[in-house]
């Protein structure tokens, strides 16, 4: 027969473990957005400065 204890120390377990696997899919989350938002600006970046060359290039 299991103790109240042993079922409080199990439940608690329990409850670690939610909130670890919460933390890791939320950092997933961050860190996939991150890697989208760093992808968008160097697009952008790399038109903008297509732009300045192309600009440059009519001056001369």
């Amino acid at each position: 027969m299991v103790s109240e204890q042993q079922r409080r120390r199990t439940a608690q377990l329990r409850r670690r473990g939610s909130v670890v696997l919460e933390y890791l899919l939320l950092a997933t989350i961050v860190g996939l957005g991150v890697i989208v938002g760093l992808a968008v600006v160097r697009d952008a970046l790399v038109t903008e400065l297509k732009d300045l060359a192309f600009a440059i290039r009519l001056l001369l």
